[in-house]
């Protein structure tokens, strides 16, 4: 097969980036439909799905004596004995923007939901206060 000098805008494919590209044709289909679907989809990858509904039904479930042995490795290995996370202070900063990419607005749910709690604990104390300065009166 031979590559055509197909020239693109990236702006087609990723807003943003400012590149053109050369492309085979069938690159080109391909990297639209990949950066499109990477864009676009805050779900799992369809593909990746369809793939592993294709292989379940290949392998059938799983049968309990399966499941024992797979029990029976993991508790052989012990891998969570091992997994430490990240330790430095840039691997643990790149870990907690993990959910960054796919959320909705500036802040998360977990951000805003300790925002409020704040809020509602202040103005819980201000009640308490209020209560205290009417009874005095």
């Amino acid at each position: 097969m031979t590559c055509s000098d197909t020239r693109l805008d990236a702006e087609t494919i990723a807003p943003g980036t400012g590149r053109t590209r050369n492309l085979c044709d069938t690159e080109l289909l391909s990297k639209v439909h990949d950066l499109r679907e990477q864009t676009e989809s805050a779900g799992p990858n369809p593909r990746r799905v369809a793939a592993g509904r294709l292989n379940r039904t290949k392998r059938g479930e799983v049968s309990p004596e399966g499941k024992q042995r797979l029990r029976e490795a993991a508790l052989r290995s012990q891998l969570w004995t091992r997994s430490t996370g990240p330790r430095t202070a840039a691997g643990k900063a790149r870990a907690a923007r993990n959910g960054k990419k796919r959320q909705i607005g500036s802040r998360s749910v977990r951000e805003l939901r300790a925002e409020m709690a704040g809020i509602m604990a202040e103005i819980a104390s201000i009640r308490a206060v209020r209560l205290v300065l009417s009874r005095r009166a």
